[in-house]
């Protein structure tokens, strides 16, 4: 669907690099990071509004030529995108919703059809003939959605599909985000916080740091000062702890453990890994055979077992564990 090659997006305090990158059509992508990774800049040169600074983007194996201005928009029209914040059109719900279609040109008996169902899975079509400033920020957010996935594209680009809605709507938004993939064969890249969300929905996991794709899963990222000590080793305090990590240069850090290097045990575990931390279990995930296990320490841990460590453990939520991981388990990134 996508082939990225040495892109550059250049902004006054801030630079997106994605020397190599290849999105396949047909799979859902999670992209993940924190704050001001990048992570929409990413979504707006996919989206092909924005003009990378250098480099090339190539959609479907062509080449995308930002100065052929009408097989921009034709590749544009094949690009549903869901901004992080969504502006919605002073006209009634369901006039938002078909506004896409309408643009398309596309019989009024075939929109209606559409925007029925879609308003229909997405529990909105009670709020049809609503204005947008009557609904709440939820709602606001299903309707911007259903706008977007409404259309027949080839791919979708949902920058934060979830953000605003409600508990009891994200297992709807994202269960029909799944099925449209599954039905129609749609590409869908999606950025989130939530790494269950990630987890999820899909087994591709982009990570973003700093501009930057990295190899490692966004799990376990924290920041804070990094500090050196007598002994050689560096500190950085985490949510009042301080871990000790073995590599990174004096000031402001960004660090990040693989949960594949994080020991739990029940009591404190005996070895020379150099930090030990006690927290509480909170969350529990199957993933492949192993488990996700989410601690809070007063800062959130995810360590990843196997189901026969679990059973043996005795491991459930709310039961406190130990986490034991070396220095050099800890990467600055």
């Amino acid at each position: 669907m996508y082939r990225i090659k040495d892109l550059q997006k250049d902004y006054e305090r801030f630079s997106l690099n994605i020397i190599d990158c290849s999105l396949k059509e047909g799979y859902i992508y999670a992209v993940t990071g924190p704050n001001g990774c990048g992570k929409s800049t990413f979504l707006n040169m996919l989206s092909l509004i924005e003009q990378p600074s250098q480099g090339n983007i190539y959609f479907q194996k062509q080449r995308v030529d930002y100065s052929d201005s009408a097989k921009l928009l034709q590749q544009r029209r094949r690009i549903g995108y869901l901004m992080q914040n969504p502006h919605l059109f002073d006209m009634s719900v369901y006039t938002n919703v078909s506004y896409g279609l309408a643009l398309r040109k596309i019989p009024k008996r075939i929109i209606q059809e559409k925007v029925d169902r879609i308003l229909s899975l997405l529990s909105l079509s009670h709020l049809a003939g609503r204005n947008p400033r009557t609904l709440s920020t939820g709602e606001a957010q299903r309707t911007a959605l259903a706008r977007t996935l409404v259309l027949d594209v080839e791919v979708f680009l949902l920058d934060e599909p979830t953000a605003s809605v409600d508990k009891n709507n994200i297992s709807i938004v994202e269960n029909l985000i799944l099925s449209l993939n599954k039905e129609k064969k749609i590409t869908v890249i999606f950025t989130t916080h939530s790494n269950n969300q990630a987890y999820r929905m899909s087994k591709n996991i982009i990570s973003i740091i700093g501009g930057r794709i990295k190899d490692i899963a966004y799990e376990n990222v924290f920041s804070g000062e990094l500090e050196e000590e007598a002994d050689g080793l560096k500190t950085v305090v985490v949510g009042g702890m301080c871990l000790k990590l073995s590599h990174g240069q004096k000031g402001h850090v960004v660090i990040a453990i693989d949960p594949g290097d994080i020991i739990l045990s029940n009591d404190p575990f005996s070895s020379s890994a150099l930090n030990k931390v006690r927290g509480i279990i909170t969350k529990l995930e199957e993933v492949n055979g192993s488990l996700r296990i989410f601690i809070d320490a007063g800062v959130e841990f995810c360590a990843l077992v196997t189901r026969r460590s679990y059973y043996d453990m005795g491991l459930n939520i709310g039961k406190k564990v130990w986490a034991t991981f070396k220095a050099n388990s800890i990467k600055v990134l």
